[in-house]
């Protein structure tokens, strides 16, 4: 009996990370499919509206947004609407896009989706009415900007950390402290002394329809530091605490908490945001220092696995 229920957690452990999903890496490369429309005396604000989310996703130097005439030789300029995985995973493979976007109107509402690449599963999804007094082509400009600004505040974080082309380490040491760049594109409103944090977010990898991969997100904090130095574009952070420095590598996604917030209140209030799933929060980091670096990774699952394997052991 006692065996049956240790082969049975082991079973469980090896599952049960795989709940959390595909790890979420840095939407670099995005690609804006033309808005799908089928009133004719639409297309003209419908094209205007996409070329106004293309140079808001390109305005911070966060992103990079392939251009038309790329699309016209891959032969995919075409609005598109609802999207399979297997669409996605092939349009992301052969543009080399982490995100790809649709937009489309339909029962006076404009929609809006981001799928992600390498899982082809619909990452983030919204629409908005029209005003029912108002002409659709008045207000397809405005109402897109207000989903646009909502899209780019969903996204849970600002940066990810980079090599040092000098030094060639993601994490290196210097007076005794541990540091790291962060490239976020454009470093406008970044101050020394800002608190950020190094997160990991998981996604699912598949969803079910109606769903969206972003509002079953889980986000855990792997270290906190602060911006020591800013630079064109990047900048130099000290980690501060951290569960294990060696997590921090090329590519971790960084989030600032004051940039999430500054970007929330520009959000307007009638359009409700899917939040990222439950943080785990940092208090089990210890601070960094050169005699202790790291503490044992904890992360929920492992608490779901001694609460079953409790039940088992009642159970018996």
């Amino acid at each position: 009996m006692k065996f049956q229920i240790l082969s049975l957690a082991f079973m469980i452990a090896s599952i049960a990370p795989s709940a959390f999903g595909a790890e979420l890496n840095y939407l670099r490369r995005w690609v804006v499919f033309p808005f799908e429309v089928s009133d004719p005396a639409l297309r003209h604000s419908a094209d205007d509206a996409w070329w106004h989310m293309r140079e808001k996703l390109t305005e911070r130097k966060r992103f990079l947004v392939a251009s038309k005439q790329f699309m016209e030789q891959k032969d995919v300029f075409q609005p598109r609407k609802r999207l399979s995985a297997d669409d996605v995973k092939l349009l992301a493979q052969l543009l080399d896009a982490d995100a790809l976007v649709t937009g489309y109107i339909e029962h006076r509402r404009l929609f809006i989706q981001i799928y992600y690449g390498p899982t082809g599963t619909l990452f983030w999804s919204k629409s908005l009415a029209f005003h029912p007094t108002l002409k659709a082509h008045e207000q397809l400009r405005v109402t897109n900007e207000k989903l646009t600004q909502e899209m780019l505040y969903s996204i849970p974080y600002q940066g990810f950390t980079v090599t040092d082309p000098l030094i060639g380490k993601s994490v290196y040491e210097e007076t005794g402290k541990k540091f790291a760049v962060v490239d976020v594109g454009t470093t406008d409103g970044v101050t020394t002394g800002m608190p950020i944090q190094w997160v990991q977010i998981k996604i699912p990898e598949t969803v079910k329809e109606g769903e969206i991969a972003l509002s079953g997100s889980t986000l855990e904090v792997l270290a906190e530091g602060r911006v020591a130095k800013v630079k064109r574009g990047v900048f130099v952070a000290e980690i501060q605490r951290a569960k294990t420095v060696d997590l921090i590598k090329n590519g971790t996604l960084v989030r600032i908490p004051s940039e999430i917030q500054k970007t929330e209140a520009y959000v307007k209030s009638d359009i409700q945001s899917e939040k990222v799933g439950p943080e785990i929060l940092p208090t089990l980091i210890n601070p960094v220092s050169p005699d202790s670096q790291n503490i044992k990774r904890q992360t929920v699952v492992f608490g779901s696995i001694f609460s079953i394997l409790g039940l088992l052991a009642l159970a018996f």
